[in-house]
């Protein structure tokens, strides 16, 4: 008997499982039985992460909205949950056309407190040029180099990474038109990534982890590079 081919939300449901966020982790005692000290600190965490919970769905609803095809919507909310998985609270930023920036899992935010400046920023349909990128991500590294016994300099890069869908069914001339925006975007400094649509349906999670490893590594060994150069230089001094 074949089983029912699975839509994109239940194999985006089944990739969360598979990797599960830290926060699910951090609930494991419940499923497993143990008992909490007192239960009213459960009882006012489930409150928290609750209220927290409907105000990031209500925020990813939105952003959700504007974006122009299924495609979009299913890498959307697995670039968000890849993104805030390795992230420090308040360092991940989602910048969505002229809305308010919003700041998943910044669970420490009041009113009237300022946020951090982000580390990591989230941007979908950005016009780059003559093209429009699906999904931008910007990263921000930052490292110490040693050039004295009193002597640090910080180190600071910054890369941009372009995220593009493809369709395997465009004819050669448009994927040729794809290549010279790609050369264009690299031109402008960008990692370029581009994932085919039947890439997107078998694991939206994966895909977003890829692009996110690729620029996160990316940036880090420019940034101890330069570490290690400047170091270099001034022990040759």
């Amino acid at each position: 008997m074949k089983r029912r081919p699975q839509s994109w939300s239940e194999r985006f449901a089944a990739s969360l499982e598979h990797r599960p966020s830290p926060a699910l982790e951090d609930w494991r005692w419940a499923r497993e039985g143990e008992e909490p000290v007192d239960p009213r600190a459960v009882d006012a965490a489930w409150d928290l992460v609750t209220l927290h919970a409907s105000a990031e769905a209500n925020q990813m609803n939105h952003a959700m909205r504007g974006l122009p095809s299924d495609a979009h919507r299913t890498l959307f909310p697995a670039l968000v949950v890849a993104c805030a998985r390795v992230s420090d609270v308040g360092a991940f930023c989602v910048r969505s056309g002229n809305d308010k920036p919003w700041f998943p899992r910044d669970l420490a935010f009041v009113p009237g407190r300022e946020h951090l400046d982000p580390d990591l920023v989230l941007e979908p349909m950005v016009e780059v040029g003559r093209t429009v990128v699906d999904f931008r991500l910007w990263l921000h590294v930052s490292a110490f180099a040693r050039l004295g016994e009193d002597d640090v300099r910080e180190v600071v890069v910054e890369r941009s990474m372009a995220i593009l869908l493809s369709d395997r069914t465009i004819g050669r001339r448009a994927q040729r038109d794809e290549r010279y925006r790609d050369i264009e975007l690299q031109q402008e400094g960008y990692l370029v990534v581009r994932f085919d649509r039947s890439e997107l349906w078998r694991d939206p999670i994966g895909c977003a982890e890829d692009a996110l490893r690729t620029l996160t590594e990316t940036t880090r060994f420019d940034c101890e590079a330069t570490v290690q150069e400047l170091e270099r230089a001034a022990d040759g001094r």
